[in-house]
């Protein structure tokens, strides 16, 4: 549960970053004002379309071709964010952009450029310069200089102020950061996650080495292992005994604990069964073996280890 909780918040991370389609003069939109507003805004769908402005847009094309789309998109002002770094002229056609955006995605540079509008284009725009949008209309509206600068516009709190840089018309290295910046980002968010993914899955590994270490005796710690041949009757005492516990099952062979060292030893009852771990069993060496015999204890001594 955990480990899908943590992709998920991963997951949201990452399409929170990239929301927004965003658009310059050189996205592929073609044709005119009409053509391209309408190409940019079907793009997005239902996510905030951003439009950067690198160089002034004209307001072309015939007004009956603008009407509808115009009208569309002042119904949604929410998912329309214009862009207008320092340096740049809006046009005609950027500076309605700006007019139809939502008051708080107007992101305009100080040292922006807005053209005004023409009073003919007012008066096409009328329906569209009310309400929230009128007082933009009027400072962008007929007048001198023929351009209004974006501190202005700042400082009349039709806008939000936006430091960028462009150089020239169509944009510098600032502008490539910018392009490249969101795909960096998911890429790099990506990459993370995959990185999570193994690690989680690497996390449940530890638990079942650690088991099978303490389940195989340290080889450092026990003596040399030769397999011997499983004995059906019961061998005698060669010699005197020492005690030992149990390590590991004696079926017929397995591991006791003499002195701290693990050492192999075969069960030398074979009509019995052999003891637990932790029982004591009494041990002697094999003749011509590596391997230990094990015997039921002695009468007197405990059956089990502390």
């Amino acid at each position: 549960m955990g480990r899908v909780l943590r992709c998920a918040m991963i997951l949201g991370i990452l399409f929170a970053l990239v929301p927004a389609v965003s658009a310059t003069a050189e996205d592929g939109c073609d044709g005119d004002f009409a053509a391209r507003l309408k190409c940019w805004t079907e793009r997005s769908g239902d996510q905030v379309v951003t439009l950067t402005l690198d160089h002034a847009l004209r307001l072309d094309g015939t007004k009956e071709g603008r009407e509808q789309i115009v009208t569309a998109v002042a119904g949604r002002s929410e998912r329309l964010e214009v862009q207008v770094p320092a340096g740049v002229s809006t046009g005609e056609g950027g500076t309605l952009l700006l007019v139809l955006a939502d008051r708080e995605r107007r992101l305009v540079d100080p040292d922006a450029r807005i053209d005004r509008l023409s009073s003919s284009t007012l008066k096409e725009f009328t329906d569209v310069c009310t309400a929230t949008r009128k007082p933009l209309c009027d400072l962008i509206g007929p007048g001198e200089p023929a351009q209004v600068s974006g501190e202005t516009l700042i400082n009349s709190r039709q806008v939000t102020e936006h430091r960028s840089h462009v150089a020239g018309s169509q944009g510098d290295t600032d502008s490539a950061v910018q392009k490249w910046l969101l795909p960096g980002t998911a890429t790099v968010l990506a990459l993370l996650l995959a990185a999570l993914f193994v690690l989680v899955r690497r996390t449940h590994r530890p638990a079942v080495a650690t088991a099978t270490a303490a389940a195989t005796p340290d080889p450092e710690r026990t003596t040399r292992l030769r397999v011997t041949p499983h004995r059906r009757t019961p061998a005698p005492r060669s010699g005197p005994t020492r005690p030992a516990v149990v390590r590991t099952d004696l079926h017929p062979q397995g591991y006791v604990e003499l002195d701290r060292v693990l050492y192999r030893a075969l069960w030398a009852e074979p009509g019995q069964t052999p003891p637990p771990p932790g029982s004591r069993v009494d041990v002697a060496p094999e003749p011509d073996s590596d391997v230990l015999q094990a015997f039921p204890p002695a009468a007197g001594r405990h059956a089990h280890a502390r």
